[in-house]
């Protein structure tokens, strides 16, 4: 059987993040039993193509999907499993916030299947937090995290922002070793992206570049110390606790995206479901989008995904989709002079202080 990993789309929240660009909506709870109805459609209808395929991994992203009903996530589940091919023990994720977490809640998402979780909490600074339009302060992160200790879950990360306002190096060095002593065997650290204009509503109160790379560069010598592996630019994980969903993404496997604005590549061709929610609601089948990935693109892709890794680009794997090696090395050359690249026998992956400017480097080699 062919395998595949579903993506489920949340898109609402509590209230909108300042820095946020996903597609998602405050304000519209009413919205949910009719979008949730929707869904269930698509996964019904979707599911007939899939027959011959076995699911690896599912993943509720948003949007804050802990921001729904808990039971109503259990009804998607459920939905999954009696329409598709789900393979025992695969990994099921929902995304969550600390204000919509939990004891009940938790017990109700582990009841019905799912074994891994991921907290947005940012920094734990009650002003930045404020600042940037989070909808919780820090005793409610503290309660969250109380919350997945008493349920006994262990495979649960946690997601920060460097470069946040007011932060500074000692105060993120401060919050990293307060997370640390609650266990997540996961942990996401993002550079602060300018992603929408509202930043500029804060932007000079954030820490320079200089500041933000000494976050980032004592972050990789802390968490080794603490026996996280950096396996992917802005991913950390214990030892087998890695994002077995995102890591398909970086592998170029197949994925069906469920729900309002879902990406999907299967089969060599990728699409893209509507994101207008009302007419979602009305007809989940729409499809806006929809290519061919040619080898070209395939390629590139390969090397774009590729390089996020700390495995980087596999040279036999790459000759097999048709590069050339030998241009792909003499175009890596001053970035391995400059110790951004590192090649062995068979690949060619970038370093930590490499992960700095993938962009810059992919460009190159593309």
């Amino acid at each position: 059987m062919k395998d595949l990993s579903l993506y489920i789309h949340i898109p609402f929240c509590k209230s909108r993040c300042l820095y946020c660009a996903f597609l998602t909506f405050a304000g519209k709870s009413d919205w949910v039993p009719a979008y949730v109805d929707a869904l269930l459609k698509e996964i019904r209808n979707r599911a007939k193509d899939y027959k011959n395929s076995q699911v690896e991994t599912i993943y509720f992203g948003g949007g804050t999907p802990s921001f729904i009903d808990p039971l109503l996530i259990k009804k998607i589940v459920r939905h999954i499993v009696a329409y598709f091919k789900v393979k025992p023990g695969a990994e099921v994720t929902i995304e969550c916030n600390p204000e919509s977490v939990s004891k009940s809640g938790l017990k109700i998402y582990t009841t019905a299947g799912i074994n891994r979780f991921s907290m947005g909490v940012q920094t734990l600074n009650k002003k930045t937090l404020a600042r940037i339009a989070r909808p919780h302060d820090s005793e409610t992160i503290f309660k969250a995290l109380d919350a997945f200790k008493k349920s006994k879950i262990k495979d649960f990360g946690v997601d920060f922002i460097m470069g946040l306002p007011g932060q500074t190096l000692k105060s993120f060095k401060k919050e990293i070793e307060t997370i640390l002593k609650f266990k997540p065997v996961h942990l996401s650290v993002y550079f602060l992206s300018y992603d929408t204009k509202k930043i500029d509503t804060f932007i000079k109160e954030c820490p320079g570049e200089d500041e933000q790379l000494r976050m980032y560069e004592w972050l990789c010598v802390r968490l080794k110390k603490a026996k996280f592996a950096h396996y992917e630019i802005s991913n950390w994980a214990q030892r087998t606790f890695e994002c077995r969903h995102n890591k398909r993404y970086w592998e170029q496997k197949d994925y069906l995206g469920l729900g309002l604005g879902a990406h999907s590549i299967v089969n060599g061709k990728m699409w893209e479901n509507q994101s207008d929610l009302e007419k979602y609601i009305k007809n989940p089948m729409v499809v806006c989008e929809e290519m061919e990935i040619d080898a070209d693109l395939k390629l590139m892709e390969y090397i774009m995904l590729r390089l996020r890794t700390n495995t980087g680009i596999d040279l036999k794997t790459y000759a097999a989709l048709g590069g050339n090696i030998k241009k792909l090395l003499e175009s890596a050359e001053p970035y391995i002079k400059t110790r951004d690249l590192k090649k062995s026998a068979d690949r060619l992956f970038a370093t930590e202080k490499g992960f700095l400017i993938t962009e810059r480097i992919i460009e190159r080699l593309i």
